[in-house]
């Protein structure tokens, strides 16, 4: 449900003429209380030891509205923004999640500001959870969990990820033919030339930047994507094996594919091929990162009632150049249970359970709401294994 309120009330907030305009107030409650851990760690003394937490998985409340400019054009935006109400937290979460302002008509629409990717987008869908809470499938999928970034980040993490919100970019989303769309990004430099800890520095002569596409199909039950996307520059090999910058590009390659049996049955799959490239790693020449990841997932829906699993797997480190070979013992695996029962559209309760395994030198961790490091666990540890147990509700208004 949705409340509109007509802009003429500014106003009487601001000393300025006041147009006319429909605002729709939106928003999203999710909260669960939780126990987790890691235990397994590689290096004796790194396990995270079980502990309970109340999380607030991607709760957001949002401002959304249009203008019709005549001859089939409209103006639109929207500010989204992350709300923790388990801790309250507020610093930097205003326009934290989708925002931005555009155009549309007939020929599709464009969207400047700060947007989920073309390639998350593309399969998020096949994910039961939509990638929300520890059971989300960015564990595995999108190489090191969803991150909301520029063209870098501050960690490895979020350079190497391909699960991203990006900011300081511009889409263009066509209309639907036939069942058919797309959707393309461009992420700009902005801050992330000029700073070393989120991007590269002045001097380096480079320029991070993002380039990603999706086209999907949706006929009845059917749905199907594949997706692109590329990292100029972003550093990812660079800050994993603590080198110094150099160029390189990272690529990500998937494909997506859900049908609905019945009206109750959803199966999906998911496969993902990543590379990473450094040019130059401490004079010692090209380096190249290659992994393939799949996920399957499986979603029953009857009456009030809603239950799903899903399985993927991450697959072995592929290194190459300066020495390097394949990593062993680096395949991570996860899996999620979950069910939840519907008291109406805009309220379910629901519990969840998963595990993510990982190799003695796989580093999988949460993708969502992963767990923190502690002095003596180090956020990821090699070789610990994520476990999760949640219950807890979902309010949408």
């Amino acid at each position: 449900m949705s409340y509109k309120r007509t802009a003429v009330f500014a106003a009487g907030l601001v000393a300025a003429p006041a147009v006319a305009a429909d605002v729709t107030i939106y928003g999203t409650i999710n909260v669960d209380v939780e126990s987790v851990k890691a235990t397994g760690a590689a290096t004796p003394g790194q396990d995270f030891k079980s502990r309970s937490r109340v999380t607030s998985n991607s709760s957001n409340i949002g401002f959304r509205g249009t203008e019709d400019l005549g001859a089939g054009l409209r103006a639109f935006f929207q500010v989204e923004s992350q709300v923790n109400v388990d801790d309250g937290t507020s610093s930097g979460f205003w326009a934290s999640r989708n925002s931005g302002v555009g155009l549309s008509g007939g020929w599709g629409q464009f969207v400047f500001g700060q947007w989920d990717s073309p390639y998350k987008v593309a399969t998020v869908r096949i994910d039961p959870t939509g990638d929300v809470g520890i059971g989300g499938y960015s564990g595995i999928i999108g190489s090191s969990g969803a991150v909301t970034a520029g063209q870098g980040g501050s960690t490895f993490a979020q350079r190497a990820s391909f699960e991203r919100r990006v900011s300081n970019v511009v889409q263009y989303w066509t209309p639907v033919w036939g069942g058919v769309s797309a959707r393309f990004a461009y992420g700009a430099t902005d801050s992330s030339l000029g700073s070393a800890a989120t991007g590269v520095a002045e001097n380096t002569g480079l320029k991070p930047q993002l380039f990603a596409a999706n086209v999907a199909y949706e006929s009845g039950p059917l749905y199907a994507a594949v997706a692109y996307e590329q990292h100029n520059h972003f550093q990812s090999l660079n800050t994993l094996l603590g080198a110094a910058p150099s160029g390189g590009k990272d690529k990500g390659w998937k494909a997506g594919v859900a049908y609905r049996f019945l009206e109750s049955l959803t199966l999906g799959a998911v496969f993902e091929h990543l590379e990473y490239k450094a040019d130059n790693i401490n004079g010692l020449g090209e380096v190249e990162r290659k992994v393939d990841n799949w996920y399957v997932s499986a979603k029953y829906e009857t009456g009030p009632h809603n239950m799903a699993l899903a399985y993927g797997r991450k697959g072995k480190d592929k290194l190459s150049g300066a020495g390097l070979s394949e990593v062993p013992d680096s395949t991570a695996y996860q899996i999620m249970a979950r069910y939840a029962y519907a008291f109406s559209k805009r309220t379910q309760l629901y519990a969840i359970a998963t595990r993510i395994t990982n190799e003695s030198n796989a580093m999988q961790n949460f993708g969502n709401s992963p767990i923190t490091p502690t002095t003596l666990f180090r956020d990821p540890a090699r070789g610990a294994d994520p476990t999760g147990y949640g219950l807890g509700m979902i309010h949408t208004f």
